[in-house]
């Protein structure tokens, strides 16, 4: 998600290079639920690995899935209905396509949902046309015994990569202002309520909340 922000910020500034376009070296980053997410992942990688090719001037991450390995993965394990249960298996596709996490998805998946799932992140289908072959409750697409495990072991190959992917905990040193509503449900305040806690914990200079 980083590496994508990255990208374009390179190719804008090339478009403005060939035309003419002058640019006040001032970057602001924001972005709302996933793009929250893609706004702090773009920070983080910046300040990490191209502070000597970007300098940010503030950024606004909004309502993004910041700890996916806790609160994001509590939620889904809550066996509660989701207003969005697509998410949970866009989730999944997209870290198996990444990392090839198993050799086969009936290895997660229940049958009927491992043949169909697939087709349908094809760029063809709605949302809607998705969330209408799942159930109402996401968790319920995985095997019972691939919750069991997910749920009891800390070290599960899921939940492994949701960790790596986390953005709750290091130190933003350029101004950030977190906004998160208190009445999300689909991506709950506490990711960011979580992020702001240990920012400050680990000593960044200019967070707010």
């Amino acid at each position: 998600s980083g590496t994508s922000i990255i990208d374009m910020l390179r190719a804008s500034k090339e478009f403005c290079n060939l035309n003419d376009i002058n640019l006040n070296n001032q970057l602001f980053l924001i972005g709302y639920s996933e793009g929250g997410y893609t706004t702090m992942a773009a920070h983080k990688m910046i300040e990490e690995n191209f502070s000597n090719e970007f300098n940010i001037t503030a950024s606004a991450p909004s309502a993004g899935p910041y700890h996916l390995s806790g609160v994001m993965a509590n939620l889904m394990l809550s066996f509660q209905p989701y207003g969005q249960p697509y998410y949970l298996p866009y989730t999944v596709l997209a870290y198996q396509d990444k990392y090839n996490i198993v050799n086969d998805l009936n290895e997660y998946f229940l049958d009927e949902y491992a043949e169909i799932l697939p087709g349908l992140f094809d760029g063809y289908h709605s949302v809607g046309e998705i969330n209408d072959i799942m159930p109402s409750i996401p968790i319920q697409i995985f095997r019972p015994e691939v919750i069991e495990e997910f749920q009891t072991d800390m070290n599960h190959p899921l939940r492994v990569k949701l960790s790596e992917n986390d953005l709750h905990n290091w130190a933003p040193s350029s101004p950030m202002k977190i906004f998160h509503s208190e009445g999300d449900e689909l991506v709950p305040i506490e990711n960011s309520e979580n992020a702001y806690t240990n920012f400050i914990f680990n000593g960044a200079p200019n967070v707010d909340f």
